[in-house]
């Protein structure tokens, strides 16, 4: 002590004072810097490029891609040295030029689609047009040898020019020959300025005379500093009156057209990537350039800021191939790159997430905590740490040791900054981590822990001064920081682990674990199960909580997202969110809440924000197309900030939440395919003609996303069959053995965010029934039937007719026989009696017929009855009828007798018709008498039909005795 008084009383001449505080600062620096060295430190760019990749396995028919264009429907088209390709952001259509000579190629370096929709095909051997109806390719004669057309543009005035290498070609606009200019150019680019067609070439920039066909140079130069020493033009653009020229060499070239000078020249002293320049174009206030070899540059029109893209074969959302064939800005403003291995396509305006993975260098691609410190986002693996610097974009991963005081071998679950230290729940217990020296400490121990033996913790939360521990086994624990003791330990005996807490205002500890969540006051565990019928069936593993307001919310592994509310003491399941409400999966990993309290949540492979007044859900898993990755449970940020941040089986991705929207637009809606049975069919002006031996029939449709084409649903319509929205497995349809008919099929989809399209397409179908079902068949079955209806109806009356003949006529003479003599005779008398008419019977009877019949045979009496007969129906008059009743008997009904003399005159005439010559063969004639009975149906004689025809008998009788012609009946009296 002595010493050490002695020496402070020492006074050191202000030189060396200050060579020893310099000694003692740089050695603290060094000291540090050494701790600083434990950590790995890598720079990373400010931005990244995250691209969908495309390439054979995909179904393209070669990964040598040459040409990208988009037609006016949407569709993408591409020209590869494997020829032509439609794209329809699922489904690759590949056509080639079909040649049995060889001279013909297949190797497709260009695409136009002209003002008419007709699309030219430049090949390395000749121009096509390609028919879209009949899918053939018709060639374009250009000179008497096929030149390799690189380039195709249409003019103001609607004329196509084909750049070769030898030249540039004029089309005709009808049947002719084109018209060669500049024979000895390769003309790689055309552009329309002030009406003149210039020409970007391997041998400089031409301007072309079309009257003189004078193709001449323009001397690319300019101020001191421009030097360009090739001039050989690969692509070029026009914009703001000046060209930005793509050169070999030469880097990338700003001229005015006006001063014919070159203002500005980039080189890769300048920060380019290359001097070769294959591909140039412009986006929004950014110019892209595709190098030979070297990836792809964005240079900002406004400063010249730069930044770079590379392929890297670890990161699946880097560019396919650093050799770059064309840069395509398309309708959507996507940015396509064509590579010598491959296509991309990529949404500039959606680059907000950056991740951080495996490539980049992290400890681990399993991120399970998050944390975040002042510009510092931290970030817990399972083997080790990492920090990232948010402004200065720099990674420091701390890897894991055998170490004492060095991070352990271990999964770090949780994470919670804590004064200058860090506090990390791991395998091996609660750790405090140094930043500064990179080390770690043990944390007081709980309790119930032995020693030398840690409680694995899994879950780490802070509430003002205490924190809040979730271990496994079932163990929580409170850890006061000011007393720096546990005021508090329960274990829950019915569950494995406490994946999250929260403190309740004057109402303990809400608990979640792997069985449900629990309720922690005053030493009582109650499981909410218990307390809400609601939960009681459900087998619950709760991943993650979030304090929303006044309202606890909990993602489940299986069962969606459940909202709950502690009111007046008692627990409210206020909602409980699945996919049935709009959530893109049941199974949630993680929730966050933004500083403009929307709450955010990962699915096992998805990402979504929801409203919490509105519980409007936004699905947002299309910004993440391009990243294949699962999310962890509870792995995302739990401070509200400007920042989210998940972690998953890939790494950590991070954002600024306004920066992700949903997407409002639909993509365009198409028939990509139809077939009939095994034939595919063309659909024209959406109505297809289904014939009839066409027994199955599928559709294929295709939703024009480029990006996320896996995130489109669809459903159809078929009326008037199904009215409502049915559900699609995919972008196929099939269809099968419908009634003939017109129908509509409709096809509706959604973005990729999931939101229905409110209009649909449209196919109208017409199933042709086979000639024996058409209308016109029809209608002859109809009058065909009805005929036959007629015909039997006919057939039928004219059968009954003749029954009705055989069962009421006599068969030799065809009068009406006896039974219906007495129907008729009933019915008269009925009339008779109803009206008050008079009705005579004659009865005749045929006198010496017996001996005719003897003497000449039976077939001289028929044929007398015949004629008999025939006589009697001649001499009676319409309104009377005839009968025969047997044999040789007659009667004659006579209706409406109004008088005696009128009576006595019929029956007159009728005697002396039938009393004549009869001619019943050539060689026989007979005369003929009768004997006739007549009786009266009047007033006087009111009797039954059977009683006047037993008085007209009587009467007959009566004047055969007594010879007379007639008799009428007469009463006897007693």
């Amino acid at each position: 002590m002595n010493k050490l008084r002695v020496f402070a009383k020492v006074k050191l001449p202000p030189r060396q004072f200050d060579v020893l505080m310099k000694t003692f600062l740089a050695l603290l620096v060094l000291a540090l810097l050494c701790f600083e060295s434990l950590a790995d430190s890598l720079q990373l760019p400010a931005a990244e490029l995250h691209v969908r990749r495309l390439t054979v396995r995909d179904g393209l028919p070669s990964a040598y891609i040459n040409r990208i264009l988009q037609r006016q429907d949407g569709f993408i088209w591409l020209g590869s040295k494997g020829g032509l390709s439609r794209f329809d952001g699922k489904n690759f259509s590949n056509y080639q030029i079909a040649s049995d000579s060889g001279l013909l190629s297949n190797d497709v370096l260009s695409l136009l689609e002209d003002q008419q929709q007709r699309l030219w095909v430049g090949t390395a051997r000749g121009l096509f047009l390609f028919d879209d109806d009949s899918q053939q390719f018709q060639y374009i004669a250009l000179g008497n040898q096929a030149p390799t057309v690189l380039s195709l543009f249409q003019d103001s005035n609607q004329q196509v020019w084909a750049g070769t290498d030898r030249g540039v070609f004029l089309l005709p606009q009808d049947a002719g020959v084109a018209t060669q200019f500049g024979n000895q150019l390769e003309v790689k680019v055309m552009l329309n300025y002030h009406s003149q067609l210039w020409l970007g070439t391997k041998q400089g920039l031409f301007t072309l005379d079309q009257n003189s066909g004078i193709a001449s140079q323009v001397i690319l130069a300019g101020d001191a500093e421009i030097d360009v020493r090739q001039s050989r033009i690969f692509d070029a653009f026009v914009s703001d009156n000046k060209f930005y020229l793509a050169t070999d060499r030469d880097g990338l070239l700003l001229f005015n057209p006006a001063t014919q000078k070159v203002e500005k020249q980039w080189l890769k002293t300048e920060q380019l990537s290359s001097d070769s320049i294959w591909s140039v174009i412009r986006h929004s206030n950014q110019v892209w350039l595709g190098y030979f070899y070297d990836g792809i540059s964005s240079l900002s029109i406004d400063d010249s800021a730069m930044m770079h893209y590379r392929h890297n074969p670890q990161i699946q959302y880097s560019l396919p191939h650093d050799n770059i064939s064309q840069l395509y800005i398309d309708q959507q403003q996507q940015l396509w790159i064509a590579t010598t291995n491959g296509l991309a396509v990529t949404n500039l305006a959606d680059q907000a997430i950056r991740h951080l993975g495996e490539y980049q260098q992290i400890s681990n691609k399993h991120i399970w905590s998050l944390a975040l410190s002042g510009n510092d986002l931290w970030f817990g693996s399972e083997n080790g740490l990492n920090r990232y610097d948010l402004q200065q974009h720099r990674l420091k991963v701390y890897q894991s040791g055998e170490g004492r005081d060095q991070l352990p071998r271990s999964v770090i679950w949780s994470l919670l900054p804590l004064g200058d230290e860090l506090l990390l729940a791991t395998n091996d217990g609660l750790l405090a981590f140094s930043p500064v020296t990179a080390t770690v400490r043990a944390w007081p121990a709980p309790p119930w822990q032995q020693a030398e033996r840690a409680t694995e913790v899994y879950s780490l939360r802070q509430h003002q001064q205490h924190l809040l521990l979730g271990y496994y086994g079932g163990y929580f624990a409170v850890y006061d920081l000011v007393s720096q003791q546990y005021i508090l330990q329960q274990q829950l005996t019915n569950t494995d682990y406490i994946t999250d807490a929260l403190q309740l205002q004057q109402q303990g500890y809400l608990l979640a674990t792997d069985n449900g969540l629990f309720q922690l006051k005053d030493g009582q565990v109650q499981a909410l199960a218990g307390l809400l019928p609601e939960l009681a069936q459900q087998s619950l593993h709760i991943t993650s909580l979030l304090a929303v307001g006044e309202q606890i919310w909990a993602s489940t592994q299986d069962h969606g997202l459940l909202i709950l509310q502690l009111q007046q003491g008692q627990w409210q399941l206020q909602h409980q969110l699945n996919v049935a409400d709009g959530l893109a999966e049941n199974q949630l990993r993680a929730l966050a809440l933004a500083t403009d309290g929307q709450v955010w949540l990962t699915g096992m492979k998805t990402l979504s924000s929801i409203d919490p007044v509105s519980l409007q859900i936004r699905r947002l898993s299309r910004h993440l197309h391009w990243l294949d990755m699962e999310f962890h449970a509870n792995a995302s940020l739990k401070q509200s900030g400007d920042v989210l941040a998940f972690g998953g089986n890939q790494g950590v991705i991070f954002f600024a939440p306004e920066a992700l929207s949903q997407q409002v637009t639909f993509p365009a809606l198409h028939l990509t395919k139809a077939q009939l049975m095994t034939e595919q069919v063309l659909v024209k002006h959406n109505q297809l003609t289904i014939p009839p031996m066409a027994n199955y029939y599928s559709f294929q449709f295709a939703a024009l996303d480029f990006l996320s084409p896996e995130r489109i649903q669809y459903q159809y319509q078929l009326q008037p069959l199904l009215k409502t929205w049915q559900p699609m497995l995919n972008n196929q349809l099939s269809l099968s053995r419908l009634p003939y008919g017109e129908y509509q099929l409709k096809v509706r989809a959604t973005n990729a965010d999931g939101i229905w399209d409110s209009e649909s397409t449209d196919i109208a179908l017409m199933l042709v029934a086979p000639w024996y079902l058409t209308a016109w068949a029809k209608a002859v079955y109809v009058v065909l039937a009805l005929f036959m209806l007629l015909f039997t109806g006919w057939s039928l009356v004219s059968r009954f007719s003749k029954l009705k003949q055989v069962a009421n006529h006599d068969a030799l003479t065809s009068l009406p026989n006896r039974r219906y003599f007495q129907h008729e005779l009933q019915q008269r008398l009925q009339q008779c009696r109803l009206h008050q008419q008079q009705l005579a019977l004659m009865f005749f009877d045929l006198n010496r017929f017996k001996q005719l019949n003897d003497s000449c045979g039976h077939e001289a009496g028929d044929q007398l009855l015949i004629q008999v007969a025939a006589r009697l129906q001649q001499a009676i008059r319409n309104t009377d009828f005839a009968a025969r009743l047997a044999g040789d008997e007659f009667v004659v009904i006579l209706s409406r007798i109004q008088h005696q003399q009128e009576l006595d005159a019929t029956v007159a005439r009728i005697s002396k018709n039938l009393c004549q010559h009869y001619q019943l063969t050539a060689e026989l004639e007979v005369a003929l008498s009768c004997s006739i009975g007549i009786s009266v149906f009047d007033k006087h004689n009111q009797v039954s039909a059977d009683r006047l025809l037993q008085q007209a008998d009587e009467a007959m009788y009566r004047s055969k005795q007594q010879q007379q012609a007639w008799c009428y009946f007469q009463a006897t009296t007693t």
